[in-house]
């Protein structure tokens, strides 16, 4: 049955795969501390700027990122499209078939 239409597979459902983050409290309270210590000593490299880190540019699509298909939307628009236009040529092959047979008769 599967030889005869391919095109009605389901698509097997993802494995769950969770990465945990760990976040360790103490470490990042010592770096902040050992900045602002720097920072008041003058000891950093450029006293004038201080390091921010854009926390919301790095979250942003990370999660689709992660995901090991990719962004599911795009395949299953591209995947419509080609069923619609097998879907055409069976249909217009189709149609030839029967105005060629009742020519025919």
């Amino acid at each position: 049955m599967s030889l005869l239409f391919p095109f009605l597979k389901q698509p097997k459902p993802r494995q769950f795969d969770h990465k945990p983050i760990y976040y360790d409290k103490l470490k990042e309270e010592r770096e902040k501390r050992y900045e602002r210590i720097k920072k008041e000593m003058n000891m950093s490299e450029e006293p004038s700027q201080t390091p921010q880190h854009d926390f919301e540019k790095d979250i942003r699509g990370s999660f689709r990122k992660a995901v090991p298909g990719g962004s599911s939307r795009e395949k299953m628009q591209k995947f419509s499209r080609i069923m619609i236009i097998v879907c055409i040529v069976m249909l217009l092959i189709v149609l030839f078939m029967y105005f060629r047979i009742s020519s025919l008769i």
